[in-house]
């Protein structure tokens, strides 16, 4: 084998995403997978899946075939083989009395022939039709908060919350993203020096602050939308630095990567960038963040564990998390989890304060500090806030939003 062709396939492989695909791909050999099996069994959205999966067939790995309105792939074991033999060719040539019992007893290659056995069935169907309740809900959940956010970037609606607004004014009934941002610590200068239509009223906190970046970090900004918080991280990591941000919803990509031009033309800075992805599903390496912002965004997600998990994964050690989210006090009563508006207002996905931490501590992170601010609640409920003020129709008499509903800090560090 050529050491070109191995770099090829080595460089197709440095995606965990990739990875995960290939190692299910060899588990299914000979016949393969097709494409939406694929995406239900690693849970990948299918836009996402599609670019690896064309990166894995460029390198060799894989090889794709059509039946009728699927694709299937199936895995290049003979690559593969070669590929083991290039690492090996020359495995404990150092000391020759080693190299029959590297080749028999600790050989790699029997592995993967067994792996890859035609007399390996598996039912395909059995372990699709067994997917919990719990997956159909999770991928139900995603597909109103996409749609939700999507309305969102291209305008049919105006706020986080309702069909109204985050912020609207109980005397103007308008959207003021601005008073929102101001409210939530963000000064007038940063915010003048944004992009139009970057601030879209969805933010809970300020964790651009609260990060306190410094010149030449690496930023990784989940849930970006249109760009708000990782235009105002791009100029404070300036030059050396750079900040990815990372949306699942196609509208809220587009016009972030719309606006970068006019963030180029204020800050006089290239460092900005957005990629199409999942937060349970980070598109970026591991080990190659110093610090991950997230601004009212993990509450919506229906598998938190596995996002902590990832910010986890892409962190350096040493980097640090630096979230506002919104957060439960106690358990909202019944009925408010099934309102649908909820749910896109970030309200109905809150999950305890102490559950927080503890999924922070299972993920591996340490010097976790979480601090709660009542003050955004009261705030929404000052400006009449449709959602808001649905929900406080709910509460027991004599009890209010922000007994039960706060926005939080979140601090963390990934251990050296």
């Amino acid at each position: 084998m050529e050491t070109r062709t191995a770099t090829v396939v080595f460089e197709a492989l440095t995606s965990d995403v990739r990875l995960s695909i290939f190692r299910l791909l060899v588990k299914y050999a000979p016949n393969g997978l097709v494409a939406g099996e694929i995406a239900r069994m690693l849970d990948i959205p299918k836009t996402n899946l599609s670019f690896h999966l064309k990166a894995i067939v460029y390198s060799g790995l894989a090889a794709m075939a059509r039946e009728g309105r699927n694709t299937r792939y199936k895995a290049n074991i003979s690559l593969m083989r070669e590929i083991v033999t290039y690492l090996t060719a020359e495995c404990c040539s150092g000391k020759p009395e080693q190299l029959r019992e590297c080749q028999t007893e600790n050989g790699i290659a029997p592995e993967f022939s067994s792996a890859c056995r035609e007399n390996e069935k598996h039912n395909l169907e059995e372990i699709v039709m067994s997917a919990s309740d719990k997956d159909r809900s999770s991928e139900k959940v995603r597909e109103t908060v996409r749609a939700g956010y999507a309305a969102i970037a291209t305008g049919q609606r105006s706020g986080c919350c309702s069909n109204s607004s985050c912020c609207s004014s109980p005397r103007s009934g308008h959207v003021d993203p601005s008073r929102l941002a101001a409210s939530v610590g963000y000064d007038a200068e940063s915010l003048a020096r944004i992009p139009d239509g970057a601030n879209m009223g969805l933010s809970c906190g300020n964790p651009v602050a609260v990060a306190a970046l410094r010149e030449g970090q690496i930023v990784l900004d989940l849930g970006s939308g249109g760009g708000f918080d990782a235009f105002q991280a791009g100029e404070k990591v300036k030059a050396s630095g750079r900040v990815i941000g990372v949306d699942m919803t196609t509208e809220m990509i587009a016009k972030a990567r719309k606006n970068i031009e006019q963030y180029q033309q204020r800050a006089g800075l290239d460092n900005v960038e957005f990629r199409l992805g999942e937060i349970e599903h980070l598109p970026v390496s591991d080990s190659s963040v110093d610090v991950v912002l997230s601004n009212c965004v993990i509450n919506l997600s229906p598998d938190k564990p596995q996002v902590w998990r990832e910010i986890f994964r892409v962190l350096k050690p040493g980097g640090k998390v630096s979230v506002s989210d919104l957060a439960l006090l106690r358990q909202l009563p019944d009925g408010v989890h099934e309102m649908a508006s909820a749910l896109v207002g970030c309200v109905a996905g809150a999950v305890l304060v102490e559950e927080t931490r503890a999924m922070l501590e299972n993920a591996g992170f340490t010097s976790i500090v979480l601090t709660p601010k009542p003050d955004y609640t009261r705030n929404m409920q000052e400006w009449d806030d449709p959602l808001y003020k649905e929900i406080a129709e709910k509460l027991p008499e004599n009890e209010e939003m922000a007994d039960y509903v706060v926005s939080l800090n979140i601090e963390a560090v990934k251990k050296q």
